[in-house]
């Protein structure tokens, strides 16, 4: 069942920690920016959060924040204040993400379960061609055959 369907672009679906709210990318405005409405009633109270450009929401693990990068490629944290509808105190700009992999249309970072740090990929320009990531899928395994353990 669609949340959200309109005439727009929307991606990047982050629900908040405690099922309320529904954060995502949506081009309503001509450009991306980030959105917060009610879960599941997605379509009955839209607040724009970003202002300048926004993609990539993630939402802190406690809930009382919401992540973004915004137009400047800078991540932005948005303070969400209690209560029945969703608000905010303040925004602030945590650090510049120029270093870092961009977004190609999906979530290129993560919080920590602390929400204390942020997991990013910082990569060179001339490594970006060159990169290769490799997944080992059942390391624990593997590492006992070649110990013998």
């Amino acid at each position: 069942m669609p949340l959200v369907a309109t005439e727009f672009g929307e991606r990047s679906p982050a629900i908040s920690p405690d099922g309320r709210w529904l954060a995502y990318v949506s081009t309503l405005s001509g450009r991306e920016e980030v959105y917060v409405s009610p879960f599941p009633e997605a379509s009955s109270a839209l607040r724009q959060v970003s202002t300048d450009g926004g993609r990539e929401p993630v939402w802190a693990h406690n809930g009382r924040e919401l992540f973004y990068r915004n137009g400047a490629n800078e991540l932005v944290a948005v303070q969400v204040s209690e209560g029945p509808s969703f608000a905010w105190d303040r925004q602030d700009v945590l650090f510049s993400t120029e270093d870092y992999l961009d977004s190609d249309g999906y979530r290129q970072y993560d919080v920590s379960p602390d929400d204390r740090r942020f997991v990013m990929l910082r990569i060179s320009e001339t490594a970006r061609s060159e990169t290769e990531l490799i997944l080992v899928d059942n390391w624990a395994e593997e590492l006992r055959e070649r110990v013998g353990n």
